[in-house]
């Protein structure tokens, strides 16, 4: 968050500031705090030390925003090409590891329950982030055959593990090592990756 006090800019700043950046950690801010429904392209604003006009420049709806918020790592950092690469027998591990990683982020998690909750209360939500997950990542590492069908399933498994563990929080789940969960969670995955999914 900027500095409290700063007069509010009414277009991109100058220098190195990022402009987009203040206004996307704000909103991950007011989504973790109050949820989609309830958070303010106002209240984003004021956190951001930006004008609401600035907001709309950059993010022409709130639903583009919350989006770009709640994306837990962009297409091309490190960590998802680290896992494209990964050797196709050991994607589930991977996969599930990758995902522990994030969403174990004090910062990450916070914004997490924010969003499960969001999307069980707007339903057209969960279509955004399911687009998020599967072009981002999920798509980049199934086997090629059925791999609509393949994706979709990862992220069946692994936002019910998140709903587990970070928002209702199953003390079990919630409190397990990853490498407890490894055993339990990364063979469906990896069956649904590159195993047989016995469709006939």
């Amino acid at each position: 968050m900027t500095a409290a006090g700063r007069p509010r800019s009414r277009g991109p700043r100058g220098g190195d500031a990022d402009t987009r950046g203040d206004i996307l950690a704000a909103a991950a801010e007011v989504f973790g705090d109050k949820g989609y429904g309830a958070a303010s392209v106002r209240e984003i604003a004021r956190r951001a030390d930006v004008d609401p006009a600035l907001v709309r420049h950059y993010f022409p709806s709130k639903r583009e925003l919350f989006v770009d918020a709640i994306r837990p790592v962009q297409a091309d950092d490190p960590r998802v090409i680290a896992l494209a690469a990964t050797p196709r027998d050991r994607l589930g591990e991977a996969l599930l590891r990758f995902f522990l990683g994030v969403w174990d982020e004090p910062e990450m998690a916070q914004r997490l329950r924010a969003v499960l909750a969001s999307v069980a209360a707007a339903g057209e939500l969960g279509h955004a982030l399911a687009d998020v997950l599967m072009r981002d990542i999920l798509a980049r590492v199934v086997r090629e055959d059925d791999a609509r069908l393949r994706a979709e399933a990862c992220g069946s498994q692994l936002v019910g593990l998140a709903m587990a563990r970070y928002v209702i929080r199953l003390p079990t789940v919630a409190h397990a090592s990853v490498d407890a969960l490894v055993p339990l969670f990364a063979p469906t995955l990896q069956r649904y990756i590159d195993g047989d999914l016995d469709l006939a």
